[in-house]
C-alpha cells in the first residue's frame, strides 16, 4: 500500500523557475520505522513554515519501510535554509543510522513546479547523490 500526502503553500511570488527536490528514502530496520515517522512529522510542520517553499509531497510504502519526498523551492537559498535549521538539520544527521542502501535525493529546475511522482521516479534513477550504506 502507497500512501501519497500533498500539501500546496502557495505563496505570493511562486512563479518564475523553482527549484524541483526529491527524495527516496528507504529505512533499512524496522526498529528504525517509528522514529523515522516522528521525526518526518516534525520535518513536516518546518515544512508548513519554510520561506520559498511552493508545496511538497509525501508518499510512503510502510510494509517495505520506503519513502519518498517532493519539494518545490522558489530558489536555491530557501531550501538550504530548511536543510539548514532544526528538525532537518538532526533528520539529516541522523541518516546514516536509519537509512537503506539505495537512498537517493535529485534535484532539477522547472518553470512549473507541480508535484509530478512520476517524473520525480523516473529523475531518482540518476540522483545527484546517492548512500548506500558501509558493509551492506
Amino acid at each position: 500500500m502507497v500512501i501519497h500526502r500533498q500539501r500546496e503553500i502557495l505563496r505570493a511570488g511562486a512563479e518564475g523557475e523553482l527549484l524541483c527536490v526529491a527524495t527516496f528514502l528507504p529505512v533499512q530496520r524496522w526498529r528504525d520505522v517509528l522514529p523515522f515517522l516522528r521525526m518526518t512529522s516534525q520535518v513536516q510542520r518546518q515544512l508548513a513554515e519554510a520561506e520559498g517553499l511552493v508545496r511538497y509531497g509525501l508518499r510512503a510504502d510502510l510494509l517495505h519501510k520506503r519513502f519518498w519526498t517532493f519539494t518545490v523551492w522558489r530558489g536555491r537559498d530557501a531550501a538550504n535554509a530548511f536543510v539548514a535549521a532544526e528538525p532537518h538539520a538532526t533528520a539529516v544527521r541522523r541518516f546514516r543510522d536509519w537509512a537503506g542502501t539505495g537512498a537517493a535525493f535529485v534535484e532539477w529546475r522547472s518553470a512549473e513546479g507541480s508535484i509530478d511522482w512520476g517524473e520525480a521516479l523516473r529523475r531518482l534513477q540518476h540522483p545527484t547523490f546517492s548512500y548506500n550504506p558501509p558493509g551492506r
